[in-house]
């Protein structure tokens, strides 16, 4: 049976990787003013998106939008019907889209198309499509496709591989720092969440208050404050060592950051921070932030996800 891994287009896995280790990509509809793009995780579409952004509040106009499922219907039979017996397609938390729920249905409504499609092909009629919520976004996203990679590579099947990812997305973590405040504050108005008011706002940006997020089985919410983007950084660098320590449930750190490379390169503590998690036999996975995650957490914003079952911010 030829498995095929799909991962939404806020995952934040390199390039690279996807490339070399046959990972597709469901595209995200992004409505920048009048205009509409989908992002699909090219590499220069999203080096473009950011050098052209400089003002990091230009992206206030901009609005992801999830695929309607007779979109992802068509896109199935387009891509991946005739090319894979069974989909497993990993998506961003049920929580912030309708991504889950719009590929469900288009996944329900498929079969006959699909059918029909591989007959006239002379393939195999029975195809399939399995659509697991990942509970988790944009660098944790990329967690539970890691290791659906591994999974696959090392030849499991397709009910272990179902069994072990649906198990994984309630341990997996990842932790946001955005470097402004006012653009989340703005995004989460839109969205109707007022668990920031515009008077917090006011205090934490004379005392440059960075909230550290988390996104953990669905929820997303503040777990602490730092007085300035580079003290929550640390924070977050400190937690997820002291964790690694511990041992991780899958030995591999996604990291995602919204905008140049280098930039976090300049980091204080990332070098360091990287080393040791690779010292320790993780693989440590770097990528720019997609223009989706872009758009919902503002440039320069920084997300950083493992997994473990038992772990606690400290």
């Amino acid at each position: 049976m030829e498995i095929g891994l799909v991962v939404d287009a806020a995952c934040d896995l390199p390039p690279a990787f996807m490339a070399e280790r046959g990972v597709e990509v469901l595209p995200i509809g992004i409505r920048l003013g009048e205009r509409y793009v989908q992002d699909v995780r090219d590499p220069e579409q999203t080096a473009a998106f950011y050098r052209e952004r400089l003002d990091r509040r230009t992206e206030l106009h901009a609005q992801s939008q999830a695929l309607e499922p007779e979109q992802i219907e068509a896109t199935l039979l387009a891509r991946w019907v005739s090319r894979y017996d069974h989909l497993v397609c990993m998506t961003i938390t049920s929580a912030r889209s309708p991504i889950y729920a719009h590929t469900t249905r288009a996944v329900l409504a498929v079969g006959t198309r699909a059918r029909d499609q591989r007959r006239a092909e002379g393939l195999p009629l029975r195809w399939g499509a399995t659509v697991i919520n990942s509970r988790s976004m944009f660098a944790g996203q990329a967690v539970l496709a890691w290791e659906a990679v591994r999974l696959r590579e090392a030849g499991a099947t397709l009910t272990e591989l179902e069994l072990r990812l649906r198990s994984l997305a309630d341990s997996i973590h990842a932790y946001l720092v955005t470097d402004d405040l006012y653009f989340v504050l703005h995004r989460a108005a839109r969205k109707g969440d007022r668990s920031v008011n515009w008077a917090s706002y006011a205090l934490g940006n004379l005392l440059d208050v960075k909230p550290i997020l988390h996104c953990h089985r669905d929820n997303t919410g503040p777990v602490a404050k730092a007085r300035g983007f580079e003290a929550g950084v640390r924070r977050v660098f400190d937690n997820v060592l002291a964790e690694a320590r511990r041992g991780l449930d899958v030995p591999c750190v996604c990291i995602s950051y919204a905008g140049a490379l280098d930039r976090l390169e300049q980091v204080p503590g990332f070098a360091a921070f990287r080393a040791e998690l690779e010292a320790a036999g993780n693989t440590v996975l770097v990528s720019q932030m997609s223009t989706t995650g872009a758009v919902n957490v503002g440039v320069g914003s920084l997300c950083v996800a493992f997994a473990a079952l038992q772990h606690r911010f400290l």
